[in-house]
C-alpha cells in the first residue's frame, strides 16, 4: 500500500490504538466461555480410549498394527509373499556361497555352458549349516 492511498494516517491509527487502550481490555462473555469448554470437553472424549461395553478386555494394540500393515500391503497373500521372500533373503545369507566367482564362467564364457554346471550352493550341500552345528 501507498502512504497515499491509507485510509488512516499514523496520527488517526495512534488515536485508534490509545482509545482502545483507554476503553481497557474487553473480556469474553460467559456464553463464550461455557461453549469453548463444552467444545474442548467434547473433542477429548472422543479422543479418550473407551472400555468396551460387554466387559471385556480393550483390543489389543499389537492387532491394530497387524491390520494397518496387511491393508498397506493388500492383504494376507502379499504379505505371505513378502515374508517368504524375506526368510529366503535370511537362508541364502546364513548359508551363502563362498564366492561369487562361481557364477563369473557362466556369465563371461563364450563356451557354452549351462545353469547345471554351475554350483550355487557350497560343496553341494543345502544343509551346510546342519553339520557344522548351525541349528
Amino acid at each position: 500500500m501507498d502512504r497515499e492511498t491509507d485510509a488512516f494516517d499514523d496520527a488517526a491509527l495512534e488515536q485508534l490504538f490509545s482509545e482502545a487502550r483507554a476503553a481497557g481490555g474487553a473480556e469474553p462473555g460467559e456464553g463464550f466461555l461455557a461453549r469453548v469448554l463444552a467444545d474442548a470437553e467434547a473433542e477429548q472424549a472422543a479422543f479418550a480410549r473407551q472400555a468396551p461395553a460387554d466387559g471385556s478386555e480393550a483390543p489389543d494394540v499389537l492387532a491394530g498394527i497387524w491390520d494397518a500393515l496387511r491393508g498397506a500391503f493388500g492383504g494376507w497373500a502379499p504379505m505371505g509373499g513378502l515374508v517368504t521372500a524375506a526368510l529366503a533373503g535370511v537362508w541364502i545369507g546364513f548359508v551363502g556361497a563362498d564366492e561369487i566367482g562361481a557364477l563369473s564362467p557362466f556369465y563371461a564364457s563364450s563356451t557354452t555352458e549351462s545353469l547345471g554346471t554351475v554350483n550355487l550352493l557350497p560343496e553341494g550341500d543345502t544343509f551346510a549349516f546342519v553339520d557344522e552345528g548351525g541349528f
